[in-house]
């Protein structure tokens, strides 16, 4: 009986480990990024040298335009916090965000980056 029990006791331990280093292995798998969709939209941002305000979108399939005019990018990379835009020149385009909006433009080119101007989002999904 004793024998029986210390075996079922073993079988019940065995069976805790096996899952317990499953559970593990499942939650040391890195977290996916969020929806890339999160950064389709229209806004706007304040150029330093001219003052001028420009409008950026990403449509849905990931168009991006600039003033209204179709700039020849593929999406690089993204992550929840940022999508990164490569143009048909070689230059990045990087739009950076918070948890609920994004938040600043980096244009290569100009080597600057830019905060998106409140109240300008408008989401085109």
């Amino acid at each position: 009986m004793v024998k029986l029990k210390s075996i079922g006791l073993f079988a019940v331990s065995f069976l805790t480990g096996i899952m317990t280093s499953r559970k593990l292995r499942e939650n040391d798998k890195p977290e996916q990024p969020e929806n890339p969709l999160f950064f389709v939209g229209t806004w706007n941002y304040r150029t330093n040298d001219s003052n001028r305000i420009h409008t950026v979108e990403i449509r849905p399939n990931f168009d991006l335009l600039l003033d209204d005019h179709l700039i020849k990018a593929k999406v690089e990379n993204w992550d929840k916090y940022t999508i990164s835009f490569l143009d048909s020149y070689g230059y990045h385009i990087r739009i950076k965000a918070n948890d609920d909006r994004p938040v600043s433009i980096y244009d290569e080119t100009e080597n600057a980056t830019y905060p998106i101007l409140r109240g300008s989002y408008k989401v085109t999904k």
